[in-house]
């Protein structure tokens, strides 16, 4: 007797379709599982066995076989569980029942289905692969319920999935009983006082997906206009929502009170995080720090402190947009696609630009912080902000506090970029000004022969490097976004060059 029974696996945050075939001969009792699966699945047994004589059903008392097909591919997660289990049920019954269903959960020895990881980007997968009917868990349904075009049939024992894959009493659709609420943020830029200048460098690095280095002495403002930048980024779309919520799943972040991820990411990781923490890893992969602050904000505070191992690892998942990790030999591939803040002291001790306060770093300290800090990965960041103390005046007078702009303000202006950006990039593989190449510069970023002129100034006087100029010209493209012009001109040009403050550290002026 043979049965198959559909599930999926996962490598990274990307499933496979999964077919569980079950076979029954004569023979002494033994329970075997082949195709690559690992020691969780082959552990199955122990749990299957019991769960299905506690929920009053017999378990086979003769040879049975279960190949995970195709075999050639490594299988994980205790997800499979069900579908083994619903295999030994169907033994000798008409299988065309379940021909279009999918199963997934972890079982009690007491028949009850736990909460799986990863169960979004299993049922995306399955979708995907044409299946509408995916019985899981309960407590994966208002997770899995996102997908709105496939049939979410959560069950709370083995018993419920078995009476309705014989017809006894059918699983209810389940239906999210509340839409992806966004509550309003506890948070806003109109609680920063001053900084308005850096406030205009936040609108352009939201609008256009650029990396920000925040740079000055401790306490005048650095974390917290980064903790602010997400109240200014678009609403996730659809499938945003969808990418972001599926990384949380795989890395077993989500709870029965939070099952959708509804806002943007801000991740703040420890200066002493691992290469691992930051990129992800493990023998069974999980996503790291950069992934799970993927269509939000990666926040490196205090960047000078962090091993340089770990800023290197950073360079290249900061270009593409993905990590890939190599495992076994196969590729783990985890999404990336952050905006970048980091913040740094100009010394070791902070007070190098401070009037009030005596820097105690000498020439060499302060050398070999500014190393650190204009090393190849700062120079991928696009924008370089120089911070100060805010004045005195500033603080004692209210009006100044009326006058700040809000995230509301700020978000509107965010929003109008966007769009342009969408229209202009539509049908192309760009999403952002941030996101284009050499190719998309040349393509959407033409310069007149003024703009061409003072980029090569900056290049001869500032010691920049190409890649440095390039974004430069990335920046322009968003200031002129912002100003909503289709033709980026020379104010757009010198603004943008003030946003590279740190280079002129080489001539002995700043950074």
């Amino acid at each position: 007797m043979l049965t198959k029974v559909k599930t999926a696996t996962l490598e990274g945050v990307e499933g496979t379709l999964v077919t569980v075939e079950t076979d029954l001969r004569r023979g002494m009792p033994y329970f075997t599982v082949v195709g690559l699966a690992d020691t969780t699945i082959k552990e199955a047994c122990s749990r299957i066995k019991p769960a299905i004589m506690n929920s009053g059903f017999s378990f086979p008392d003769e040879r049975v076989t279960v190949n995970l097909a195709p075999a050639g591919r490594p299988k994980e997660g205790s997800h499979f569980d069900l579908p083994i289990a619903v295999g030994l049920l169907m033994l000798g019954r008409d299988t065309e029942l379940i021909d279009d269903t999918a199963f997934l959960g972890e079982l009690s020895l007491d028949g009850r289905l736990n909460r799986i990881r990863g169960a979004l980007p299993l049922v995306m997968c399955l979708r995907k692969k044409g299946v509408k009917k995916i019985i899981l868990p309960s407590g994966n349904a208002d997770e899995a319920a996102v997908l709105e075009d496939v049939e979410i049939l959560p069950a709370e024992n083995l018993q419920q999935v078995a009476g309705h894959i014989i017809g006894i009493k059918s699983l209810d659709i389940y239906n999210r009983k509340k839409k992806y609420e966004i509550n309003d943020w506890d948070i806003d830029f109109n609680q920063v006082v001053g900084q308005e200048s850096v406030k205009r460098a936040v609108v352009i690095g939201a609008a256009g997906n650029h990396g920000l280095l925040l740079m000055g002495g401790p306490g005048c403002g650095k974390t917290m206009i980064a903790k602010r930048i997400p109240t200014i980024m678009p609403e996730l779309t659809y499938e945003e929502m969808l990418e972001i919520t599926g990384v949380y799943s795989v890395a077993g972040l989500l709870t029965e009170d939070i099952q959708v991820v509804t806002r943007r990411p801000f991740r703040n990781p420890h200066h002493t995080i691992t290469i691992a923490g930051l990129l992800g890893g493990g023998t069974r992969p999980k996503p790291g720090e950069m992934s799970l602050a993927h269509r939000g904000v990666l926040f490196l505070d205090e960047l000078g402190e962090f091993d340089s191992g770990v800023i290197d690892a950073m360079r290249q998942p900061t270009e593409e947009g993905i990590i890939r990790l190599a495992r076994n030999n196969r590729e783990v591939v985890f999404p990336s696609d952050v905006m970048l803040v980091a913040a740094a002291n100009p010394c070791k001790c902070g007070y190098l630009w401070d009037d009030k306060r005596l820097c105690t770093c000498s020439s060499r300290q302060i050398d070999d912080h500014t190393r650190k800090l204009s090393g190849p990965f700062s120079d991928r960041i696009d924008m370089h902000i120089k911070m100060f103390p805010v004045d005195k005046a500033v603080v004692a007078d209210d009006t100044y506090r009326q006058k700040a702009m809000s995230s509301e303000e700020m978000r509107l202006q965010v929003k109008n970029a966007v769009k342009i950006q969408k229209e202009r990039y539509k049908g192309t593989p760009y999403s952002s000004n941030g996101s284009l190449d050499e190719k998309g510069i040349e393509e959407f970023c033409g310069l007149d022969a003024t703009c061409r002129q003072i980029v090569s100034a900056a290049y001869d006087r500032l010691c920049l490097s190409m890649r440095a100029c390039s974004r430069i010209i990335k920046v322009a493209r968003t200031i002129a976004d912002l100003d909503d012009k289709k033709q980026i001109q020379q104010e757009h040009i010198t603004e943008a060059l003030m946003y590279r403050i740190s280079d002129a550290g080489k001539n002995g002026e700043g950074l």
